[in-house]
């Protein structure tokens, strides 16, 4: 199975291709370029490894949270892919992606993304063991709480402890995160990369998952600035 993973929810954005659960070529591109470096990008991994659109078996695309206009712009991409191909597509949220960059121990971690006004995106994570036929040999992560979009202070009250967290989140509320039992690691940590989103996305697929491509939708957890401010005006 081939796998075609596009990932445009942050300032880096990039593409992957992976066949039977290895990754075969990959490209990245920076600057929230997303909308003009995407489709080129494709047509260029495409290219390197001498297959086609029709070759792509399955269309995985991080549906976040993130920005919201680079989440439209892979979600776009990815249903209007579906559709023409008539191939299969499944929506993967950033949490599972960046989780994967961590080395899995038996301390809990949470990445921690600004959500801006005061608020953050979180997920709590702890180890489990996953068995290779899942092509994820060893000890890898489970998720433990929801999707959160939360205030700093109040997800201090949601940690396990002791747990690691890391993101761009962390940062701008440090004096609140700085606790005994919580373990503040680096910010690169939270960049999702497009190989993990290829693979986690033909992981889904094969346990059964599948989003029906007209109800595709990018995770946004809360509304944009402006129709919050609009909101708060009426």
């Amino acid at each position: 199975m081939k796998v075609l993973g596009i990932e445009t929810s942050g300032n880096i954005g990039g593409i992957a291709i992976c066949q039977d659960k290895h990754i075969i070529t990959a490209r990245n591109f920076r600057g929230m370029q997303h909308g003009k470096e995407l489709v080129p990008a494709i047509k260029s991994a495409l290219l390197e490894i001498s297959c086609t659109l029709k070759d792509i078996d399955l269309i995985a695309v991080d549906v976040g949270p993130g920005s919201y206009t680079g989440l439209r712009v892979g979600v776009t991409c990815a249903k209007i892919l579906a559709y023409a191909l008539q191939k299969p597509v499944v929506g993967v949220p950033i949490f599972d992606i960046i989780a994967r960059n961590y080395t899995a121990d038996s301390t809990p971690i949470c990445p921690v993304l600004d959500a801006r006004r005061n608020h953050v995106y979180a997920c709590v994570y702890e180890t489990a063991v996953a068995s290779r036929e899942q092509g994820l040999g060893g000890v890898q992560w489970k998720r433990v709480s929801e999707f959160l979009v939360i205030q700093p202070e109040k997800l201090l009250s949601v940690l396990p402890r002791p747990i690691i967290i890391f993101g761009d989140g962390v940062a701008p509320y440090r004096d609140i995160f700085h606790q005994k039992d919580i373990f503040i690691d680096k910010e690169e940590w939270s960049i999702p990369k497009a190989e993990h989103v290829a693979l986690l996305g033909e992981r889904m697929y094969e346990a059964g998952y599948q989003c029906e491509t007209d109800k595709l939708l990018p995770l946004y957890l809360r509304q944009a600035e402006a129709i919050e401010k609009r909101d708060g005006k009426k």
